[in-house]
């Protein structure tokens, strides 16, 4: 199966951002929830960003 948003293969053993959250992946739904202000996919968004997993992502609480 791949995500119904970005097309990703979904549940990756060596992709972390890959699990399978309904049918998209962790990659674009922690993103999401993260930007939405949800306080646990933030925390977890952030330290996936702190070990290089999302180089392009921008923290919502810095962005202008």
């Amino acid at each position: 199966m791949k995500c119904g948003i970005c097309g990703r293969k979904l549940d990756q053993p060596d992709d972390p951002l890959s699990t399978d959250c309904d049918g998209d992946c962790w990659g674009c739904i922690g993103e999401i929830e993260a930007d939405m202000g949800d306080l646990e996919s933030l925390r977890r968004v952030r330290k996936e960003f702190e070990h290089g997993l999302r180089p392009d992502w921008v923290d919502p609480a810095t962005s202008g």
